[in-house]
């Protein structure tokens, strides 16, 4: 750990965080708006797919660019990337916004793969230095990581919410026509039964998105100014791409890392129906794209007050007991979209599933990154680019088939993931735990041969 560093590790984390914070109140309510926003031609759906499909390739390259530009640069970058992206946003076109997002998705990989790094590093830092119990102190900072990150959903959706319901939404209908509307899992792409959301009216979109343009440049002048740099030796060290490859792959030969893929990707996987399905389907369907950020602000509110109690309850309960409430909310939730069709009446319960969604996600987030710094200590850098490029896969899959399945369908895939997903898991555990009782067996039994160990000096 480099000088600079120690010894400012929660000063380090709540910039870290801070920034993040920033960028994610533009980025997710746009995100957010994007399935309802820009449904010409499924360009919303169509832009986060090539985002995604990007950020795979920069997931898997992460190493690489990161020793070459270093965790603070990464950042920067990346962010700059986040005022481009918004800007487009401005005039929406597959000529400006898929490229942007592209851009977006090509820095996307490093820049979380340095979050991860940097708050990983930050938290052993903190741990070796007040000999506290590492899983603890891993939890407590990324508790406050994504406690603050999730307060994104919170500010991001109310700035959405209270800009667009000052514009009028005229149905796009004539008064004689009879609108017919498939809410919930009976929503399917336009050329089946699909249903057109009215949209505001323009200038009040580039009012929320100069707002979100602030936001964006606020984060990138946090992170430039005030996140001190790791300059640790191997960020000077020329690593090539072909290495960065290897590297990544190289994780995929530890069979936990490869059991976990399938529950990484769930994780991509409910949160993209969240953002695309339940926005458009189960919010702008039966109340109009002007309530959307209201419901994804309760979301975001239960999400950060899960982050923060889970990471404090973890100590006690352990990570089993919370992997395990997760799989169950999810599966609840799933369960629940499949077999319910909402209508304007239901406002009650479609403000409810976000807040009980915000359990889950709050556990996810914290202990999934926690998991992956304790299971690989020795790897952290290829082993978390795993994880974000396996979790871009699992979003890019599920916006692909987003314009070409019925919701329905791709709640039944969602189950069957969660499912497995769980199993695997579990058997992880398991391995986990027979490796450390075997270590500590041959421990135990070396400390038995030790002529020594057992002779006492007066």
């Amino acid at each position: 750990m480099d000088i600079k560093t120690t010894g400012k590790e929660y000063r380090n984390t709540f910039v870290l965080s801070g920034a993040f914070t920033a960028i994610f109140t533009a980025y997710l309510a746009i995100q957010n708006l994007q399935s309802s926003l820009n449904q010409e031609q499924g360009l919303g759906i169509i832009s986060l797919s090539c985002m995604y499909a990007c950020i795979i390739i920069s997931g898997i390259l992460a190493p690489a660019i990161i020793h070459v530009f270093g965790e603070k640069k990464i950042l920067v970058i990346s962010f700059i990337c986040h005022v481009i992206y918004v800007g487009t946003n401005f005039y929406p076109t597959f000529a400006t916004l898929v490229p942007s997002s592209v851009l977006l998705g090509l820095t996307a990989g490093p820049m979380w793969t340095s979050q991860s790094v940097y708050l990983a590093d930050m938290a052993c830092s903190y741990a070796d230095r007040t000999s506290k119990d590492g899983h603890a102190v891993l939890s407590k900072f990324n508790g406050i990581f994504f406690a603050m990150f999730e307060t994104t959903q919170i500010t991001g959706n109310l700035i959405s919410s209270l800009v667009l319901q000052q514009g009028s939404y005229e149905s796009s209908s004539s008064a004689n026509e009879t609108t017919v509307k498939f809410c919930g899992s009976e929503d399917c792409p336009m050329a089946v039964n699909g249903t057109k959301i009215d949209e505001p009216d323009r200038h009040i979109v580039y009012i929320l998105l100069g707002i979100f343009l602030i936001c964006d440049v606020f984060g990138v002048f946090l992170t430039a100014c005030f996140l001190p740099p790791m300059n640790k030796l191997a960020s000077k060290q020329k690593v090539n791409l072909l290495k960065s490859l290897a590297s990544c792959g190289k994780g995929l030969t530890d069979l936990n890392l490869v059991f976990l893929l399938p529950l990484i990707m769930f994780m991509a996987m409910e949160q993209a129906i969240l953002w695309t399905d339940y926005t458009k389907a189960f919010i702008s369907c039966p109340l109009g794209i002007q309530k959307l950020g209201f419901v994804m602000a309760t979301y975001g509110g239960s999400t950060t007050v899960f982050a923060l109690v889970f990471a404090r309850v973890s100590k006690y309960t352990g990570r089993y007991i919370l992997f395990a409430l997760a799989g169950l909310v999810n599966l609840g939730i799933l369960i629940t979209l499949y077999i319910w069709i909402p209508s304007s009446e239901d406002v009650f319960l479609i403000f409810l599933i976000p807040v009980i969604w915000g359990m889950a996600e709050g556990i996810w987030q914290i202990q999934s990154n926690a998991l992956v710094a304790l299971l690989f200590p020795e790897k952290k850098d290829s082993a978390f680019a795993n994880y974000h490029t396996w979790k871009a896969i699992g979003f890019t899959m599920t916006f692909i088939y987003g314009n070409l399945l019925c919701v329905s369908t791709k709640l039944i895939i969602a189950i069957s993931l969660l499912m497995v997903s769980m199993i695997l898991y579990l058997i992880v555990e398991i391995r986990v735990k027979q490796s450390k009782s075997s270590n500590e067996k041959e421990t135990e039994e070396g400390n038995n041969l030790d002529p020594d160990s057992n002779t006492s000096y007066d």
